[in-house]
């Protein structure tokens, strides 16, 4: 006879909080010792099935685990199904016979790309035409501008002859822009964290040319934080709009179509071109892939609610954040043969929006004021149009971010700010930074390039849609408001540390 070895670990340390069951073709099998973290049981040398289960003691977080073996009749170890958190068996000699040794690495996180897709399907409880009728208006606006749900989530398509942001980004007083063609290169998932508050769904872009495999370093993050949900629930999104008493139902995230679409997909991918047809989709992963940098993509999905910081509760703690990082880079280091798990790399954090009063929420989080990820870990912060027509909303993200500048490893961090108002209003926040501006359109920083303003107005998007022919005409501070991450992203990352 025989010896299955079976262990577990998690965030990389060998737990004793689990226990494991197993089948023998159907039969089930009871453990003949436990020795420290090891669960032992005998087994047949030959013709076997084997069902595993490994169970964590903390349920709702971590879960059940199975896998399948097959034992042929010379004795071999073969996998039948192995999931991503289950090391390859190891099979050696023993005076008992073959002793297989599998390890299962428990992860808090679940793969659930293929849902987000399916619930892209235009039928939702919270699209536009879903029976009973929606609110009376017009909601065109709502529909894409592509089929939904798309064939698949990964990769993203290709985009050909589509702006990109030029370098330098202001050229001869005006904005500078070159037609490429982009491919993305890499992994797009939706993973779901554990609980019941938000986020509960994050999207992440791995790029292809982050390492994985074994011996890879700590991957550089970006965390970015799109417009809170709240500000649009009175406009009918975010919720079922079959409710027609309380504005804030959230019954819907994070499944619902509206989260999905605009809390998801259209922030990852271009949806037309950025500048001259379509700049609500903001095409993140497009344009990190554009920008030749090296750096991971982590967009939670936030929920509606009156309190801000209640929209991202778990990325508004540095504790909490920093473990889903790191499960995240261990989960994706997995799904490469890697089972090793450790601290991320560099990290930035972007936000658009009214996402900059998310981004405040861990920036100003007393919790997270001597944390080394607030400190340390964070290297870079970018700002893009945190308001489009109120100066003085635009200053208190920028009080936030200069006060972050000079705590902990002060001296290589990164503070980048793209605006459409006048830099001229903004003196008294700039002059933090050691930054002056002139008159826009303008690209300003400090000595060591470290601490920059680029200034974008109404006039110079104009300018530009007219002598490129866009349909965008650019003559409101909303359409401003929405390009400028659409292409600006590119630009900081260009001149990032990554």
């Amino acid at each position: 006879m025989g010896q299955l070895v079976l262990s577990g670990r998690i965030r990389g340390e060998a737990t004793t909080q689990c226990e494991f069951t197993i089948s023998v073709n159907g039969s089930a099998v009871s453990a003949t010792a436990v020795v420290l973290d090891q669960s032992v049981f005998t087994v047949p040398d030959a013709s076997a099935q084997i069902e595993i289960q490994a169970a964590s003691f903390e349920p709702a977080t971590y879960g059940t685990v199975g896998a399948r073996l097959e034992i042929d009749a010379f004795g071999s170890v073969q996998p039948t199904f192995l999931p991503d958190g289950w090391e390859p068996p190891t099979v050696l000699p023993s005076p008992l016979g073959l002793t297989t040794v599998m390890v299962v690495h428990f992860s808090p996180l679940r793969d659930a790309t293929e849902t987000a897709r399916r619930n892209l399907a235009q039928s939702g409880p919270d699209y536009p035409g879903s029976p009973p009728a929606p609110p009376p208006g017009d909601m065109t606006f709502r529909s894409p501008p592509v089929p939904m749900p798309p064939d698949v989530y990964s990769p993203l398509p290709q985009v050909t002859d589509t702006a990109f942001i030029g370098s330098p980004p202001i050229a001869d007083g005006r904005i500078a822009v070159e037609q490429r063609t982009v491919t993305p290169f890499g992994e797009v998932l939706v993973l779901r964290l554990p609980g019941v508050g938000a986020p509960q769904l994050v999207a992440v872009f791995w790029p292809a040319e982050v390492p994985r495999q074994p011996g890879a370093p700590p991957a550089p993050f970006l965390v970015f934080f799109r417009p809170a949900a709240a500000q649009n629930v009175p406009n009918g999104f975010f919720k079922d709009p079959r409710d027609r008493h309380d504005p804030m139902t959230n019954d819907t995230y994070p499944w619902g179509w509206d989260y999905q679409f605009f809390g998801l997909l259209r922030p990852l991918r271009y949806m037309g071109d950025p500048l001259l047809e379509f700049p609500s989709a903001k095409g993140l992963v497009h344009q990190i892939q554009a920008s030749g940098r090296k750096v991971v993509l982590v967009l939670p999905l936030p929920r509606a609610d009156d309190r801000t910081c209640d929209e991202i509760t778990s990325f508004g703690e540095a504790v909490f954040l920093q473990e889903y990082l790191e499960e995240i880079q261990a989960f994706m280091f997995r799904r490469a043969g890697n089972f090793s798990f450790g601290p991320i790399g560099r990290l930035a954090m972007g936000s658009f929006s009214s996402g900059h009063a998310l981004l405040s929420c861990f920036l100003t989080n007393p919790a997270n004021q001597n944390h080394p990820l607030l400190l340390d870990t964070l290297q870079e912060i970018y700002l893009f149009d945190p308001h489009a027509d109120q100066v003085s909303v635009t200053r208190t993200p920028l009080t936030h971010v200069a006060a972050w500048a000079t705590r902990g490893a002060a001296a290589t961090k990164i503070a980048r700010l793209y605006t459409q108002n006048d830099p001229v209003q903004l003196a008294p926040v700039l002059s933090l930074f050691g930054m002056v501006s002139g008159q826009a359109p303008a690209h300003a920083e400090t000595p060591d390039g470290r601490k920059s303003l680029t200034a974008l107005p109404m006039a110079a998007w104009k300018s530009l849609a007219e002598r490129l022919q866009g349909s965008v005409p650019y003559t409101n501070s909303a359409q401003v408001h929405e390009v400028i991450p659409a292409l600006m992203l590119t630009d900081a990352l260009r001149r990032s540390g990554f």
